[in-house]
C-alpha cells in the first residue's frame, strides 16, 4: 500500500502547479443533403473558435459521401466554438463535452437562404444545450417572420381590392412583434442561466443596436463571475466598436464609400451616384427574402428611374459563380457589384440580416435604413421625388 501511495504522489508531483490539463472532445455529425455539382467543393465543415461572424477558422474536415463527418478538438479550457456546415448552416457549442450534430445541408427550396434549417446539437454540456435552445427559438422566429413577409407581399398586391387587410397588416406591426417577443424570451433564458459563460454567445449574436447597454451590462456580469472569460472581453470591445459605427450610420450621415467590382470587373463607386436618390441593396444569391424582394424593386425602378432614381445592389456572396447565376436568373436592370470581403462589408454597414436597404439622397447622405423590403420605402421615394 505504501509503495502504491508513493507512486501516486510521485506521478502527481510531475504535473507543474497551475498547468492546464488538455481535454480531447469528439465532434461528429450527419448532413442530410450534400451540395451538388459545382457546389460540391463546399462539402466541408469548418470549425471556428469564438463567437461572432468574424471568428477565425481553426480546423476543417470533408463530409463523406454518406453525409457523416467527425474530428477531434483538443481544448485546455472550455469556450465557444462554431461550425460552418457546407456554407449553408452555422451553429455553436460550448466546448466542454462531446457533441453530435444533425444538419440539413444544401437548401433545395426555390429561394435558397443561409441557415435554412435548424441544426440539432446534442451534448451532455449544459452550455451547449443552452446555446442550442436559443438558436432553436431564433429559428422558429425566423420561420414565422418569413411567413409574415409573404403575407405582407400578398396584402400589398391585393391592396386595390382589399385595403382593410393591408391596413391591418401595417398597423399590427406583426414582424416587429415577433422580434420583440424573441428578444424578451432570450433575456429570460440568459437570466435563468445563472451567469453561465456560454451565454456570451447569445450576447455576441444579439442585435446590438436594439439595446447595446443591456448587452454591455450582461457582459460585465459575466466577467464579474468569470474574470478570465476572454470571449466576453472581446465581445465587449466589439460592441463598443459597433456603437461607434452605428453613430456614423445615423440618418443624415454620409454613407461610407465603397468601390467594388461590377460583373465586367470594372470598379463601381457609391459616390458616382451623387445627384440621384439611390437605394443601396445588400443581398445574396442564397437569401430567399432578398430574391423575393427583387420583383418589387423592379416595379419601383421602372416607375421612378426617369425621375433621377437608381439602385445599386451589393452582393455579399462568397461564391462568385453563384452571384453571376443569380443575376442571370433575376435580370435586374440596375447596377450590380460584389463585395470583396462580405464579412467586412456587413460589419462596416452594421448589417444584421439581409436584405438590408439604405436610401441615400442626392448628396449621398442616409435618409433611411430598412431591414427587409418595406412599403414605407416606396412611399418615401415617392415623397422625395415629387
Amino acid at each position: 500500500m505504501k509503495n502504491i501511495t508513493l507512486a501516486v504522489l510521485l506521478a502527481t508531483s510531475l504535473v507543474p502547479a497551475g498547468a492546464q490539463v488538455k481535454k480531447q472532445l469528439q465532434i461528429s455529425g450527419k448532413v442530410q443533403i450534400l451540395n451538388p455539382g459545382t457546389l460540391s467543393k463546399y462539402n466541408m465543415v469548418w470549425l471556428k473558435k469564438g463567437p461572432g461572424p468574424n471568428a477565425p477558422t481553426v480546423d476543417s474536415v470533408p463530409v463523406k459521401a454518406d453525409g457523416s463527418f467527425s474530428f477531434k478538438l483538443t481544448v485546455t479550457k472550455p469556450g465557444i466554438y462554431q461550425l460552418d456546415i457546407l456554407k449553408w448552416q452555422t451553429t455553436a457549442f460550448w466546448a466542454d463535452q462531446d457533441v453530435t450534430v444533425v444538419a440539413r445541408g444544401y437548401d433545395t427550396a426555390q429561394y435558397q437562404r443561409k441557415n435554412s434549417g435548424f441544426v440539432e446539437v446534442t451534448s451532455l454540456s449544459q452550455g451547449t444545450r443552452l446555446i442550442n435552445m436559443a438558436l432553436y427559438n431564433r429559428y422558429l422566429d425566423e420561420t414565422l417572420k418569413d411567413d409574415l413577409l409573404d403575407e405582407g407581399f400578398a396584402a400589398q398586391k391585393r391592396r386595390s381590392v382589399d385595403s382593410s387587410w393591408y391596413t391591418y397588416y401595417r398597423k399590427q406591426m406583426l414582424y416587429r412583434k415577433v422580434e420583440q417577443q424573441g428578444e424578451a424570451r432570450e433575456r429570460k433564458l440568459i437570466a435563468a442561466s445563472g451567469s453561465h459563460p456560454a451565454t456570451v454567445y447569445l450576447l455576441a449574436t444579439m442585435n446590438a443596436k436594439n439595446d447595446p447597454q443591456y448587452i454591455l451590462t450582461q457582459l460585465d456580469k459575466l466577467l464579474a463571475a468569470n474574470p478570465t472569460l476572454e470571449d466576453a472581453v472581446n465581445v465587449k470591445k466589439d460592441i463598443v466598436t459597433q456603437i461607434r459605427k452605428e453613430q456614423q450610420l445615423q440618418k443624415g450621415s454620409m454613407a461610407p464609400e465603397i468601390a467594388y467590382a461590377s460583373p465586367d470587373n470594372s470598379i463601381t463607386k457609391l459616390s458616382s451616384f451623387k445627384g440621384k436618390y439611390v437605394i443601396v441593396d445588400f443581398w445574396a444569391s442564397w437569401c430567399g427574402p432578398c430574391r423575393k424582394s427583387i420583383p418589387k424593386l423592379k416595379e419601383l425602378y421602372a416607375a421612378h428611374k426617369a425621375q433621377g432614381f437608381e439602385i445599386l445592389s451589393i452582393s455579399v456572396d462568397k461564391d462568385n459563380d453563384a452571384w453571376r447565376r443569380a443575376m442571370s436568373e433575376e435580370q435586374m436592370p440596375w447596377s450590380q457589384v460584389i463585395s470583396p470581403n462580405a464579412d467586412k462589408t456587413l460589419s462596416d454597414f452594421m448589417i444584421q440580416g439581409i436584405p438590408t436597404m439604405f436610401l441615400l439622397d442626392k448628396e449621398g447622405r442616409i435618409v433611411e435604413k430598412f431591414t427587409g423590403y418595406s412599403s414605407n420605402l416606396e412611399q418615401l421615394i415617392k415623397d422625395k421625388l415629387q
